[in-house]
């Protein structure tokens, strides 16, 4: 919680959240200046956000920084045969890093943010409830300070100017990158979304590892869209843009289980070690995901079915 302010003195504004800006890329471009745009849109995203993470008071500010950087990563892998391979190497593992230092608090904000949207009631008059949410909110103030640490961390500093340096200095340059952009991105969208298309057909036969793996390529793959937005034939890269977000979305449910399931592991223990009314809150919760889950399988089947049936690029 922010400090009062003095009397007659107003707290400065907050720092503001960004969401994602459109990558402008030029047809005639080159595939040298596609990969320093696309590159360049992450970071500016990242950069952009960092003081909103670093200050906490709006969830959303650590959400943008992730998926800032789970963008860069994504870039890295659809340039991958562009970019010497220490190079991509390090930059994606210190993103993973990064990534990996503001989960917790992520974690934490969904997981708050479920009791508080569907539990609210029980909340209030139910001491198990009221154990987990209160808990749960100074576990995410702990977290909190960590992720402030680890964004103005000299680790996190380096990252950041090794990446500025990568991008000034084109560290992907080869006689590679003479390619046709628009190609390229039709050809590296096409090999993801044929993978997915295949997996998604057989949503029906697929197990729960499977099912995590294709939200994550599916994630990938509208990463990609996004990326070369203006290299595609638009109402193609809306549909498959469409598809692609119906069956992520789907598909979260299981996610949302996994990151339930952890949480409640942190905040109450195992089962065995829990007291009646905190087991029975953690019981309810679990309910509820595993339901959505169940609900939602006839969507995800039907919205796989659909994706399944779209062309490639």
């Amino acid at each position: 919680m922010r400090a009062r302010a003095a009397a007659g003195k107003a707290l400065p504004a907050p720092p503001v959240w960004h969401g994602v800006a459109a990558v402008s890329l030029n047809r005639d471009a080159g595939l040298d200046r596609t990969i320093a745009a696309v590159v360049k849109n992450c970071r500016d995203h990242w950069r952009a956000n960092v003081a909103a993470a670093a200050d906490g008071g709006d969830p959303e500010g650590i959400h943008q920084v992730r998926v800032a950087l789970r963008r860069l990563r994504s870039a890295l892998g659809l340039f991958k045969h562009h970019i010497p391979r220490a190079q991509r190497t390090v930059l994606a593992q210190e993103a993973k890093w990064l990534l990996g230092e503001l989960g917790a608090v992520r974690d934490l904000d969904v997981f708050i943010n479920v009791l508080a949207a569907d539990f609210t009631p029980r909340v209030a008059r139910d001491e198990g409830f009221a154990h987990l949410i209160r808990h749960a909110r100074l576990r995410r103030d702990a977290a909190q300070a960590s992720a402030a640490s680890a964004l103005s961390s000299a680790r996190a500093r380096r990252f950041a100017a090794r990446l500025d340096t990568w991008l000034e200095g084109h560290g992907w340059c080869s006689e590679k990158t003479a390619a046709d952009a628009a190609d390229f991105a039709r050809h590296a969208l096409n090999r993801r979304l044929r993978k997915i298309k295949g997996a998604a057909a057989g949503i029906a036969k697929l197990p729960v590892p499977e099912r995590h793996e294709l939200r994550i390529a599916v994630k990938k793959a509208r990463y990609g869209i996004e990326f070369f937005h203006d290299l595609l034939p638009q109402k193609h890269a809306q549909r498959w843009a469409t598809a692609l977000k119906y069956v992520q979305d789907s598909l979260g449910h299981m996610n949302d289980l996994d990151v339930a399931e952890r949480t409640i592991e942190r905040l109450a223990g195992p089962p065995a070690e829990a007291n009646r009314r905190l087991a029975d809150a953690a019981r309810d919760i679990r309910r509820m995901h595993k339901k959505a889950a169940r609900d939602a399988e006839p969507y995800i089947r039907k919205k796989c079915k659909r994706l399944a049936r779209i062309a490639l690029f």
